[in-house]
């Protein structure tokens, strides 16, 4: 009779593991899916995964009753429940995050002086604290070589910094501003991982580097504004559109090498 009950309970414990691997591959997938885990899981229906947590969870509790002196089965389904446990904490780490961990993206263009406010305050912090505390990235010219401006024949070369008037400069905001955000996703939520912290420095760091230190090369002795700043109409000011007249007709040029869109078709009536 014990004999039966045992194979019955091991039976069980078999059934259990194999429902067990089921839910454990489910989960794995999710993490597996990187920064698409939200896209994931709003796509998923967890409710039949959630429900076979529930399930397993009642089956342990009831067979660890149950088991009584079997210390093999025992064991084994003490591991079992050790795994629903995780599999439910693991669920659940993903499920709550998927607001929490979602970042707008910052569109200067459209924010109010409340969302600017917030902001700036975020990215002013960021250049400070990582940028030019960590990296050594912005700042006045790095090294008494690089003072008055040029460099020493046969002195050691000194890496360039970004000018720390950058916040005058809108060019210098947007490119600091999507990094800064990017920083923010690897190292403040769960996206993050070592190779992307590597992809994060190398793809995109040192090309906004480059990128504003050249284009803020006037200002590595101190800022200078643009001319164009106070001067709309000065010749360097940067414009859309050169003559709108001009554009007038090469669009209307344009729209006359095409063909007519075509006509509408009969509005079905409707009952």
């Amino acid at each position: 009779m014990a004999a039966d009950s045992g194979s019955n309970l091991a039976a069980q414990v078999f059934a259990l593991a194999k429902d067990l691997a089921k839910v454990e591959q489910t989960v794995e997938q999710l993490g597996e899916r990187g920064d698409q885990v939200h896209e994931a899981l709003a796509a998923l229906d967890l409710n039949p995964v959630q429900e076979a947590i529930d399930h397993l969870e009642e089956r342990t509790a009831g067979l660890q009753e149950d088991v009584g002196s079997l210390d093999s089965v025992q064991e084994g389904l003490t591991a079992l429940t050790r795994s629903v446990a995780q599999i439910r904490k693991d669920l659940d780490t993903l499920a709550a995050g998927m607001e929490d961990e979602k970042l707008a993206l910052w569109d200067w263009t459209a924010m109010d002086q409340e969302q600017a406010k917030e902001a700036w305050d975020v990215l002013i912090t960021w250049v400070r604290n990582v940028l030019a505390r960590e990296y050594g990235w912005v700042g006045p010219p790095n090294g008494v070589f690089a003072a008055g401006g040029y460099q020493i024949p046969g002195s050691p070369q000194t890496p360039p910094r970004i000018p720390p008037c950058w916040y005058r400069h809108r060019e210098a905001v947007w490119e600091l501003s999507w990094l800064c955000q990017e920083w923010h996703k690897l190292y403040k939520t769960s996206y993050g991982t070592p190779s992307k912290a590597g992809d994060w420095y190398d793809r995109y760091a040192r090309g906004v580097k480059q990128r504003l230190v050249a284009a803020l090369d006037k200002c590595r002795n101190g800022h200078v504004d643009d001319s164009w700043l106070t001067d709309p109409n000065h010749p360097e000011a940067p414009r859309g559109i050169d003559d709108d007249e001009a554009l007038s007709h090469w669009l209307s040029w344009d729209f006359s090498q095409r063909k007519p869109a075509p006509a509408p078709g009969p509005v079905e009536a409707r009952t």
